[in-house]
């Protein structure tokens, strides 16, 4: 009776105390269908989650910064020779580099610098710079797809490199291209005394990014200065960081359907081109293999017809001095920046079969590329180092001509046309009496028997100097009587007829 008084007394705390302890669930985090749709934002995030729970060992989720509505720029490393991978032999192991470092804070983690021989091992690729390419993204999560979920048959690569993929660089304005505006280019960051919203994040890099205009309203803004934005110093901090253990960038773009390598900003061949085209065409002739889809490859300057600066793969391969960078336009121009969710697959197996074939010459051609002699990078044709950007010339604009190409943010309206001056044409009699003291001005020696063309007049219009040809035969009666002149079908003596040959040649 005592022992049941005592039991009764027990406090929660105690009796808690006392329980068994059983182990914590695992969080299972539910996979998205990454190849027969377009995923959200949210939903992005859920699958590198996924993939990072799933394949600890090798697999590591880094948060590379925020954006201006406080979205996060993700990144996802594919790391398989390191020391924590339970799939690798003990030996490999103790020869394998760490996984990651600890960031300032002792929370998040940072991919690690390896030194030595694990240098020059590491494949960068970034997607969605432009929000409304919506294909760039799931071919990027594709890639992730194949070295993660199917990494048994990608074994080869996987032990030869290490990845670093960012499926989505400019969150917010995805998400706004998916709900507002599907033809929207820039990010979501509004710029003061200004209605106008948003920056090329590939105009943005620090590489001559004063060459050439640039408007605050129109899709190519490259912003108020060099990394400006949110989205591209997060990119900065990561690239400088990894740029000793980079061995090739690659920045996915749509819908040129090319494979492209520097220069963008002038039209000048960099040192190493014949090594990049080769780089190129190696994934050209994977595709081409696979589905016999064609793709151009060549300078982005020389495809594009135009000059590009601040991108970033210039900046990658000019100022960091990765030994290759390279540019994957997507399919192509009949399917859009967002092409039929039927064809999602398809543009992501085709592209990774390129993608991994570059990756894996890139890795032959890791020893025939040294970037540190290289000569001072050449100059573009409009570069003025006083320029520092085009933010404010554009402000004075109507209102009707700056919300023309403004993305679609502002009121849709169509701009008025300007119209340009005409100079009036001179008269018939102005042209004869400058061409009369042309000819008087500059008497020109003809040979002999060649007749000087007057001014105004056409060679028919001439006076023949010689008899037209007379020959017997039938006449245009066709009776036979009498000679008649030789006539062509239009009832008009030949030129030959009327003209010495010398006057043409």
């Amino acid at each position: 009776m005592a022992t049941v008084s005592k039991r009764n007394n027990q406090t929660a705390k105690e009796r808690n105390r006392d329980a068994p302890i059983t182990p914590l669930r695992r969080l299972v985090i539910p996979r998205p269908d990454i190849l027969h749709t377009y995923l959200d934002y949210r939903q992005i995030n859920q699958y590198l989650e996924y993939l990072a729970q799933r394949y600890p060992h090798f697999v590591r989720m880094h948060n590379l910064g925020h954006t201006h509505e406080k979205r996060e720029v993700r990144a996802l490393e594919i790391n398989w020779m390191n020391s924590d991978n339970v799939e690798l032999s003990p030996q490999m192991r103790e020869q394998s580099p760490r996984p990651f470092d600890l960031a300032a804070n002792g929370r998040s983690t940072l991919p690690v610098v390896h030194q030595g021989e694990h240098s020059r091992k590491t494949v960068f690729i970034e997607a969605g710079t432009h929000a409304r390419e919506w294909i760039t993204i799931s071919t990027a999560l594709n890639c992730i797809y194949q070295l993660t979920e199917r990494y048994t048959r990608n074994i080869e690569v996987l032990r030869k490199l290490r990845f670093i993929i960012v499926p989505l660089v400019n969150p917010d304005g995805y998400e706004y291209s998916r709900t507002k505006n599907a033809k929207w280019r820039k990010n979501r960051r509004p710029h003061k005394s200004s209605k106008f919203v948003g920056t090329d994040c590939n105009r943005n890099y620090d590489i001559f990014w004063n060459s050439g205009p640039s408007k605050i309203n129109r899709n190519t803004y490259k912003g108020e200065c060099p990394f400006s934005e949110p989205e591209t110093r997060a990119m900065r901090n990561m690239l400088n960081r990894m740029s000793s253990n980079l061995l090739f960038f690659l920045s996915l773009h749509s819908y040129g359907q090319s494979i492209m390598y520097p220069w963008g900003y002038c039209r000048e061949n960099p040192q190493y081109w014949r090594e990049l085209s080769s780089l190129a065409n190696s994934g050209r002739s994977a595709i081409k293999s696979y589905n016999g889809r064609e793709y151009r490859t060549g300078s982005i300057s020389c495809l594009t017809k135009r000059t590009i600066a601040g991108s970033v793969v210039d900046y990658v391969y000019g100022v960091l001095k990765v030994p290759m960078a390279l540019v994957m336009e997507l399919p192509s121009r009949e399917l859009g920046f967002q092409p039929p969710v039927e064809m999602i697959s398809q543009i992501g197996h085709e592209s990774w079969y390129g993608i991994r074939e570059m990756c894996k010459r890139s890795y032959d051609l890791r020893h025939q590329i040294v970037r540190e002699n290289e000569p001072q990078l050449p100059r573009p044709a409009h570069y003025d180092p006083s320029n520092e950007g085009g933010a404010t010339e554009s402000l004075t604009m109507s209102v009707e001509e700056s919300t023309a190409a403004a993305g679609g943010d502002c009121a849709r309206t169509k701009p008025k046309k300007k119209r340009t001056k005409r100079t009036a044409l001179a008269t018939h009699d102005e042209i004869l009496r400058i061409q009369r003291g042309f000819k008087a001005s500059e008497p020109s020696v003809l040979p002999e028997g060649i007749q000087a063309l007057p001014a105004g007049l056409f060679p028919r219009q001439l006076e023949p100097r010689i008899a037209p040809v007379r020959r017997s035969g039938l006449s245009r009666d066709g009776r036979g009587a009498g000679d008649g002149v030789i006539l062509t079908s239009r009832g008009k003596p030949p030129i030959s007829s009327t003209m010495p040959l010398g006057v043409f040649l």
